[in-house]
């Protein structure tokens, strides 16, 4: 093992994390962005009911933000994380079985968090549909059609790929529940941060309590066990992320690059 091999493999996946990172702070980053022009503090979100008239021009001050971001940031993102993931598949194939196991078990169990949600969706403990408002939110358009909900469910299987690949990345192969306490560290997040506080205040107690907190609590539980499960059956080593700077062990016969 040489320091070259070192860093390349060091700036290989710091990039790929960041660019994992991309999708998820573009909802986070957008709410903040929303809250701030409409002259609204941390303290005004947690500690005043949100007025439902400000709802859709919220959402607009968002899509402001986003319009810019998806072009900008998000687009050219996932454009290095396609690339990280073919480079390493042909030179450092820890890395590539790290990002490649991590997108699919994310992705995976966002569907089983999907279950959940629509559930509760019908239940009335949420404000909305998720998919239909991330959609709404990056396009602009406040109508639901199935161009919208599409849109929407892409970028929602996006986010959990992405979040099963931060997952890989930083913890390798470990027990699955420890894919639980990753689910739940996001559900700390998403009910604390913006934008759904701005909604329906911190843990859903303007208006969504309890449902909204327990249906959103469950959701991840179930994405946290499905992601752990996927990712201790697929990631092939041990090893936090320090490890993927240790000497590459040589790719299956099957996934090694062919000569033309």
């Amino acid at each position: 093992m040489n320091a070259r091999h070192d860093n390349h493999a060091l700036l290989l996946t710091v990039l790929a994390f960041v660019a994992g990172a991309v999708p998820i702070f573009m909802l986070l980053l957008g709410g903040m962005s929303a809250m701030m022009s409409m002259g609204m503090s941390m303290m005004d979100m947690m500690s005043h009911p949100p007025n439902p008239a400000m709802r859709e021009p919220m959402m607009k001050a968002i899509h402001g933000f986003m319009a810019a971001y998806i072009p900008l940031v998000l687009s050219p993102a996932l454009i290095v994380l396609g690339a990280i993931w073919w480079y390493a598949t042909r030179n450092y194939p820890r890395l590539a079985n790290r990002v490649g196991a991590g997108l699919a078990a994310g992705l995976i169990a966002s569907l089983g968090l999907d279950i959940v949600r629509l559930t509760g969706v019908a239940l009335g403990a949420f404000p909305g549909d998720m998919p239909t408002r991330f959609r709404q939110v990056s396009s602009g358009r406040m109508d639901t059609g199935p161009g919208v909900l599409w849109a929407g469910y892409a970028y929602r299987g996006l986010n959990g790929a992405t979040f099963g690949l931060m997952y890989t990345l930083l913890a390798g192969k470990v027990r699955w529940v420890w894919g639980v306490a990753w689910g739940l560290f996001f559900e700390l997040g998403m009910m604390t941060l913006p934008p759904v506080p701005m909604m329906a205040g911190p843990f859903g107690i303007y208006g969504f309590w309890p449902g909204l907190f327990v249906a959103s609590f469950i959701a991840h539980v179930v994405f946290g066990v499905i992601l752990g499960v996927l990712a201790e059956r697929w990631v092939r080593d041990k090893g936090t992320i320090v490890a993927l700077l240790k000497h590459d062990v040589p790719l299956p016969q099957t996934f090694r690059h062919r000569p033309a």
